[in-house]
């Protein structure tokens, strides 16, 4: 598999809540691996937004086991976001590193195959997702505030989208991306 690939998500989503869950049944999807920061909730906040909180409940309810795997350095923070949203959590998990992925997938009884990396991290979310060969999503950041490593890796995940000529697609006004 090609650094190309390694680099490219299956679809993209301007927001989480914005992911069509009945799409990801039908290609099979039972397990949820979701990123904290920028993806469930701004960088550093302790709070879940309602539409989000709304996602996640429906996610549930269709039956999506889902478990929060984040690099956060604060395990206690993100213990407390999964059980204030009822789910597992696998933190200081060194994305795009296999470990915390898989045990993820431990944690929610499923395979690759059957399980769907979503966040807002080319080189953390989609690389790592891609590494364990699970279906990926990459979302738009929720908030431009974020943690002074990130900010060197955005840097970097536009540098890399150009130089291999991937269309980062967070980048044109209004861009929706593809679908699931």
């Amino acid at each position: 598999m090609g650094i190309r690939r390694y680099l490219t998500a299956d679809a993209l989503a301007d927001r989480v809540e914005n992911i069509p869950l009945q799409a990801l049944r039908q290609k099979g999807i039972v397990g949820l691996v979701v990123d904290l920061d920028n993806t469930l909730a701004p960088w550093n906040e302790k709070q879940i937004s309602d539409p989000v909180r709304a996602w996640v409940e429906a996610a549930k309810q269709t039956g999506f086991r889902i478990c929060i795997v984040s690099n956060a350095h604060r395990p206690a923070r993100v213990a407390a976001m999964a059980a204030d949203l009822g789910v597992d959590h696998v933190s200081t998990a060194w994305k795009p590193r296999r470990s915390g992925f898989r045990k993820a997938m431990r944690l929610l009884a499923t395979t690759p195959q059957t399980t769907a990396v979503i966040g807002d991290q080319l080189f953390t979310d989609v690389l790592g997702g891609k590494r364990v060969g699970a279906l990926t999503l990459w979302v738009r950041p929720i908030s431009p505030v974020e943690f002074i490593t990130t900010r060197f890796v955005r840097k970097m995940e536009r540098l890399f989208t150009r130089l291999l000529r991937l269309r980062n697609p967070f980048e044109a006004p209004g861009a929706e991306g593809r679908p699931v």
